[in-house]
């Protein structure tokens, strides 16, 4: 094989490996991004109107409402 031709192909073929690993990473980096956000409770507060979320696992029992203390339930869509 000429020295020329391996030479491009090997350019172009760490060109390629490197684009990949970098959407690969990128890819779960959004992903991870995005996961922290799904995660959190969405809230209206039915007293004074206020919008507000939180990330937790359990909401049963309603929680209160930073601006005036209402306990409200996890909106549901």
């Amino acid at each position: 094989m000429n020295p020329f031709t391996l030479f491009i192909v090997l350019y172009v073929g760490s060109a390629l490996i490197g684009t990949l690993v970098l959407w690969l990473w990128h890819d779960r980096q959004d992903r991870l991004s995005f996961e922290i956000h799904r995660r959190r409770k969405a809230f209206h507060c039915v007293r004074c109107g206020f919008l507000y979320s939180l990330r937790k696992h359990d909401v049963s029992k309603g929680e209160p409402c930073p601006e005036c203390g209402y306990k409200n339930y996890e909106l549901s869509f």
